[in-house]
């Protein structure tokens, strides 16, 4: 790897933006691309792309490149934000194409690489599943980092909703035991037995952002931004976002809020968007979808973590 060459530069100026899934990673880094720094780069460590973005593919969700392995990952970063081999690859996915959605999702990639290929420029690197892995990149590249989060009961009420669970046998990788070793135990009961849906978030919620905590809050180039200021302190948060990004504020980002932010619904629907809703709906309706004893035992489980980060007693109540 020549980090002087210009693609590692323009990586270097990247921003990592990143969370748990269901955290507002999408909103946000779609809202960073609205500016004309950056192009959007969109999940490059999601185990199991499809065939509208490009994807390192590995082994896990949540994979954990340490500083041993991060030159991997950015070699394909690298070359990912610059559209290296669009030619090549664009063909290999074309044979591919089984079905009208799948040939949707090839135009969506051409849309998607195209632009970074003719235009160079930094990325937002928009994925959840980086989560672990920015800290390396934070060490090597000096990269930005905004750290998404919602509150551990909004996330629980998505998890929940969503209905999918989550097989803690991809957190199992010795290097990020090793970075955890008080979660260590808990994580190898729950690859075994995962319990409910409330009970697998709240803890994959902890373990996320206890890493967060560990690795990456106080570094100064890292960027914590809660959903509850996006909603409700919106135009100085948005401001404090760009400014620490080194991105520019134009009309195109006062049109993206007012779309986004200010639609009616609460809820994903399946072929629907995932960023226009209603802010403050989405905000706090787990207060009304979660049970007393599921926020308890959320509480119970997350609150040390949660307080870390800005998440005080009031922030409990119904």
């Amino acid at each position: 790897m020549v980090r002087t060459q210009p693609a590692f530069d323009l990586l270097q100026r990247s921003v990592i933006v990143t969370g748990t899934h269901y955290s507002m990673t999408t909103l946000v880094g779609r809202l960073l691309a609205t500016a004309p720094e950056f192009h959007i780069l969109h999940e490059p460590t999601n185990p199991e792309p499809t065939l509208s973005y490009a994807s390192i593919n590995p082994p896990n969700w949540y994979e954990f490149y340490t500083s041993e392995r991060v030159a991997e990952l950015a070699d394909f970063l690298a070359k990912a934000i610059v559209g290296r081999g669009f030619p090549a690859e664009l063909m290999r996915r074309v044979t591919t194409v089984r079905s009208p959605r799948q040939a949707l999702q090839v135009v969506r990639y051409c849309q998607r690489t195209l632009p970074m290929m003719l235009k160079p420029q930094p990325a937002v690197l928009k994925d959840p599943f980086l989560i672990f892995s920015a800290a390396a990149l934070q060490e090597m590249f000096g990269m930005q980092v905004v750290l998404t989060i919602r509150h551990p009961c909004a996330f629980a009420e998505s998890f929940k909703r969503a209905g999918h669970g989550f097989d803690f046998a991809n957190l199992m990788q010795p290097d990020l035991l090793q970075a955890l070793p008080e979660e260590a135990e808990t994580i190898a009961q729950l690859a075994q037995e995962p319990g409910g849906l409330v009970t697998q978030a709240s803890h994959l919620w902890r373990i996320i952002y206890l890493f967060a905590v560990k690795y990456l809050v106080d570094n100064t180039r890292t960027l914590v931004l809660r959903q509850d200021q996006m909603v409700e302190n919106t135009a100085p948060t948005i401001d404090g976002l760009f400014e620490f990004c080194g991105a520019s504020r134009t009309a195109a980002v006062e049109a993206f809020l007012s779309k986004n932010l200010s639609a009616g619904r609460q809820d994903f629907d399946q072929g629907g968007s995932y960023i226009r809703r209603d802010g403050q709906a989405t905000l706090n309706k787990w207060k009304n979808r979660l049970s007393p004893n599921e926020v308890s035992d959320i509480r119970r489980r997350t609150g040390e973590v949660a307080a870390q980060l800005g998440y005080d007693a009031e922030s409990w109540r119904y």
